[in-house]
């Protein structure tokens, strides 16, 4: 069964004989993200903030929405926020500034120079 704590990402404990160790999740997919070297400590709680701190963390974001702790590749860096808070946008067709007909996924407006999207374009 998964944990979940508001300052880490879910988790799952392992024991084993020479120590324990944590198994994080990525909220959105569930996917195993990270599983930690063996942790000593005098609490569960020590053991969990060690994990976190020293081996999970680095493959996580907190979405800046919703709060989720997701993998990097369900999370949208340009905005700070999950996929599901911030999905990726499709490639426009038009420019909202100017109007004019976009013919290939582009960021800005040729014609004006307006940003399309705010990240990247994704290949569809």
């Amino acid at each position: 069964m998964q944990e979940k704590k508001t300052d880490t990402a879910c988790y799952k404990v392992v024991n084993d004989a020479k120590g324990s160790r944590y198994r994080f999740f990525c909220e959105l997919s569930g996917a195993v993200v990270c599983m930690t070297q063996p942790i000593r400590g005098s609490t569960r709680e020590e053991e969990l903030t060690t994990a976190w701190e020293t081996e999970g963390r680095r493959y996580f974001s907190k979405c800046g929405a919703c709060g989720k702790w997701v993998c990097n590749a369900m999370y949208n860096p340009d905005v700070l926020q999950c996929v599901d808070c911030a999905p990726w946008e499709v490639a426009p067709r038009f420019c909202k500034q100017c109007g004019e007909r976009i013919p290939a996924p582009e960021t800005f407006c040729r014609k004006c120079g307006a940003r399309l999207l705010y990240g990247e374009v994704q290949s569809q």
